[in-house]
């Protein structure tokens, strides 16, 4: 029997979904409906043909800047009333609860997706982060933070009974297609899955729950009042974002030996304002910790997450640390309790954390209480601020990439040496002060020169001045810092972009090394610290 072929008005006829056609004409799925309320394309139960799409093209994209103004106005604008329109209209229809799913996940404007730390979960990511559920018959399952359901819809599949699955989050319109996408699956209608703050729910809720997976809102602007309470609320010190507020109040609600998974933001395994939740999460049993690199389009950071169980960590638990679809390798869990700030650096293998926990065990200080810090200039407007050319009254200032190693660039740009237009400027003694160390911030390495001229720089630079009864001179501290060993050093605890001042002050400073060495090498420095170097790594001498 011949396969059967599609004629070309099979596939002229052919519909796709709102958002599948939105990907082929480069346009937000917002701009899609615009034109349709416009007349100017067509749908037929929510889907629109080929045919359409390509007489579309033909007569009207590209034209007039139609698709770029289409374009800078979803950037810009967030109309919820016409999306919860269309989402009760789409709910009612033939559309698919997924293809409904998709349709608005594409309508949110980016300025909306920022404000509420709204990144929807790719379905391979929530596969993988639920890949280990067995027996699960009986079982409770809640996702705090909802959305329209992927992690629920998942947990369906994995065998929960519907009736078992529960799910919270303040968008109506994401509820109302995450209880479509249940009933679609299971035939059950869900009255588990509800509009409210989970914030408020897990205070007083009276439930727990056997397994929660979720994607929080990353840095969701709410008042700091709010933050204040929630804080308060659910005990998290100093870690308020909303990221580690879902956390907490999650553990409130998590049973004895609970599993819980969550995927974040990679500043929850490193930065300094996390420290209170990693701690708690150390406290517990940590089953696996996943880097799945940077996949949501336009955001910058890199996106991990950790699966763990609700049960007193023991020491010699072992962690999967992961890759995602790169390597795999084990760790020991105590092997992250010898770092500073409980850091989670899950991106290097046990013999390498065996060296950072060996020269943090090595005599040393540290920058913290030893330094003054400051930020480089903010000009609020680079190009109409700084100028290319030196006039009367104006000075050299320097950018984060002028800083090399142990040097500085020719300036290249040059401003008013009272700096009176810019948006935000130090005390003037940190920049004319007479010794100072200047290091580039927006950067993956460590990178520093000490300055005696009284240079200016600009914000993808900062600064430090040295306490006055600091042992070492600002070379040798340049010196150490620029090493290769140091370098390696900063980058396996923290894998990150920015050169965070919190950073700087806790790496080890080995006054001992120097006690002994006039000249500084990297050479000399491995010996003292009993390493050597090994294929691009490090390792301690036996």
């Amino acid at each position: 029997m011949k396969e059967e072929q599609l004629t070309i008005f099979d596939i002229n006829e052919f519909k796709v979904s709102l958002s599948d056609a939105a990907k082929q004409l480069s346009v937000s799925v917002a701009s899609l409906h615009n034109w349709i309320r416009e007349g100017i394309l067509k749908t037929t139960n929510n889907y629109i043909t080929q045919k359409n799409i390509e007489e579309f093209k033909t007569i009207y994209l590209y034209k007039n800047k139609l698709s770029s103004r289409a374009n800078k106005q979803y950037k810009e604008l967030h109309d919820h009333d016409l999306l919860t329109e269309i989402v009760s209209k789409n709910i009612d229809s033939e559309m698919s609860g997924k293809d409904i799913s998709d349709d608005y996940e594409a309508s949110l404007s980016e300025s909306y997706r920022n404000k509420e730390g709204i990144y929807y979960t790719p379905q391979y990511i929530v596969e993988d982060m639920m890949q280990d559920m067995e027996n699960v018959e009986g079982k409770s399952f809640l996702d705090p933070c909802c959305g329209s359901g992927n992690f629920i819809i998942e947990a369906i599949k994995k065998g929960f009974a519907p009736e078992n699955v529960y799910g919270y989050d303040t968008d109506e319109n994401a509820i109302k297609i995450a209880k479509k996408r249940i009933k679609e699956i299971s035939g059950y209608d869900s009255d588990n899955i509800i509009c409210a703050n989970f914030l408020e729910i897990a205070s007083v809720s009276g439930k727990s729950f056997d397994y929660i997976y979720t994607n929080p809102p990353w840095g969701k602007k709410i008042a700091r009042s709010e933050k204040i309470k929630y804080s308060s609320m659910y005990n998290t010190g100093n870690s308020t974002d909303t990221s580690a507020l879902f956390y907490f109040a999650s553990l409130r609600v998590l049973k004895e030996n609970g599993k819980i998974g969550f995927l974040l933001p990679d500043a929850f395994f490193n930065i300094s304002s996390f420290e209170n939740a990693r701690k708690m999460l150390l406290s517990m049993e940590i089953k696996r910790l996943i880097d799945y690199q940077k996949p949501f389009k336009g955001v910058l950071t890199k996106v991990k997450a950790f699966v763990s169980v609700n049960v007193l960590n023991n020491k010699d638990s072992v962690v999967s640390c992961e890759i995602y679809n790169s390597k795999r390798f084990n760790r020991i869990q105590s092997g992250f309790d010898n770092l500073p700030k409980n850091i989670l650096n899950f991106d290097i293998e046990e013999s390498e954390n065996e060296v950072l926990s060996h020269v943090f065990s090595i005599p040393h200080i540290c920058l913290k209480n030893n330094a003054e810090w400051a930020l480089g200039v903010v000009t609020g407007n680079n190009e109409k601020i700084c100028k290319k050319d030196c006039g009367v009254d104006m000075v050299p200032i320097y950018r984060g990439v002028d800083i090399r190693k142990n040097e500085l660039l020719s300036p290249s740009l040059y401003i008013d040496k009272g700096l009176a237009e810019c948006r935000q400027v130090a005390d003037m003694k940190f920049y004319l002060a007479p010794n100072k160390i200047i290091y580039r911030f927006i950067s993956d390495k460590i990178v520093c020169f000490h300055d005696t001229e009284q240079r200016y720089i600009l914000n993808s630079a900062n600064l430090f001045i040295l306490n006055e009864n600091f042992p070492l001179t600002y070379q040798q501290v340049c010196d150490l810092f620029n090493s290769d060993f140091m370098n390696w050093l900063y980058k396996s605890i923290f894998n990150t972009h920015k050169v965070l001042r919190g950073d700087l002050e806790i790496l080890p400073i080995w006054v001992g090394y120097f006690e002994h060495n006039d000249i500084f090498s990297e050479e000399t420095l491995l010996e003292y610290l009993k390493l050597e170097k090994v294929y691009g790594t490090y390792r301690i001498k036996k």
